[in-house]
């Protein structure tokens, strides 16, 4: 087996090069597990009555099964579970992952940590979106993080420095292959806010430029978990998690400072990946609320941006270069949450490739939801 302080390099997060060779990942048994038995874990504990998603599978007409079938079979798919309101309209494993499996996230777990920091906000921990972060962590004081604003970090635009997209959110490949291979092995042992400040260039200012960040979503984490005085996991556990319904434990891989690995850290079982999603769409629904403001925000267009989408929200990919999906969560070698609102619809893609055409997956949701419309009327 492949050591996986050789592999993580490529893997820390999400990739955005679309000129990535078709091939499988060596290591993805150990994706699928989410890095669970490698990594400092902290685990999310789920409610004592899990929310119930009804398979309907049987009344999925013939011709949206074909489609799914194809994405399959195209992506090398490991698991794939399509949902209407909490109504399972399809379901598919392979390559000895099943629903007891606990998929990695990577990147995903960036719009998984603005969802915290919304919650942050409504319950008051966090006084405004507005306000700077070195407000709440007064040690990333005088650094790009902590003098810009919650938003702006939220829209990825801290200003701290220029990453290329070939290095997946890292300032450099040394900083790529170094740190996510730690973080997966249990061996991350450095204070994230002294990487920090270590790496800060203060390139630009805050705010007026799109700029894929890992540096940014660790930022967010370090605010929640300052904000609520909790550690990341619990506030998760207790504002996200409890109310996704969960049936399983999630995971978070932290450092050995208790701080959790926000960018690319979250792993879960499939049908939980799902009932995110389902708790996303169900707030984003209701439109009074101070959650359902933020959502409405988080998945609207924010800042232009490269990559996945033409256009990013907060930690959120904008429209996913589809006209049906309205917004996605995104990780590396196809770990997808596509979400279209007026259908209700939710469909989870976990696949470990690194073939480019994994990033054309949104694109399914166009022939998929107008089928979807048809039948249901």
């Amino acid at each position: 087996m492949f050591k996986i302080k050789i592999v993580l390099g490529l893997v820390t997060l999400l990739t955005l090069s679309l000129t990535a060779t078709a091939t499988e990942m060596p290591y993805g048994a150990l994706v699928s597990d989410g890095f669970r038995q490698q990594a400092r874990i902290a685990y999310v504990t789920p409610p004592k009555q899990a929310k119930v998603l009804r398979s309907t599978t049987d009344d999925t007409p013939a011709e949206a099964k074909q489609i799914l079938e194809n994405l399959f079979d195209r992506n090398n798919t490991k698991a794939l579970v399509v949902v209407r309101g909490s109504e399972i309209l399809y379901e598919r494993y392979r390559f000895g992952v099943g629903k007891r499996s606990t998929p990695l996230g990577y990147s995903m777990s960036k719009s998984l940590t603005a969802l915290a920091v919304g919650r942050a906000i409504c319950d008051g921990h966090i006084n405004s979106i507005n306000d700077p972060i070195k407000r709440y962590v007064p040690r990333l004081a005088g650094t790009s993080w902590g003098e810009a604003s919650v938003k702006d970090v939220l829209r990825m635009s801290s200003g701290a420095y220029k990453t290329e997209l070939r290095f997946n959110g890292h300032k450099n490949q040394e900083q790529e292959r170094s740190i996510g291979a730690a973080i997966a092995e249990g061996k991350m042992n450095t204070d994230f806010i002294e990487l920090m400040k270590t790496n800060d260039e203060k390139q630009f200012p805050s705010g007026s430029a799109f700029n894929y960040s890992n540096f940014d979503t660790i930022a967010l984490g370090l605010l929640v978990q300052a904000a609520s005085q909790m550690s990341f996991s619990e506030y998760f556990e207790k504002t996200i998690w409890h109310p996704t319904g969960a049936e399983s434990r999630g995971a978070w891989m932290i450092n050995g400072n208790g701080q959790a690995s926000t960018y690319q850290g979250f792993s879960a079982r499939p049908h939980d990946w799902i009932r995110l999603g389902v708790m996303v769409l169900n707030e984003l629904s209701n439109k009074d609320s101070c959650f359902g403001k933020f959502l409405a925000n988080a998945t609207s267009h924010q800042m232009a941006s490269t990559g996945p989408a033409t256009s990013y929200g907060y930690q959120t990919w904008i429209g996913c270069r589809s006209t049906k999906t309205d917004f996605c969560f995104v990780g590396f070698g196809g770990q997808y949450l596509l979400f279209n609102i007026t259908s209700n619809t939710v469909l989870y893609h976990h696949a470990t490739t690194f073939s480019s055409v994994v990033w054309q997956t949104p694109q399914v949701m166009d022939q998929l939801v107008p089928i979807l419309a048809a039948a249901k009327q």
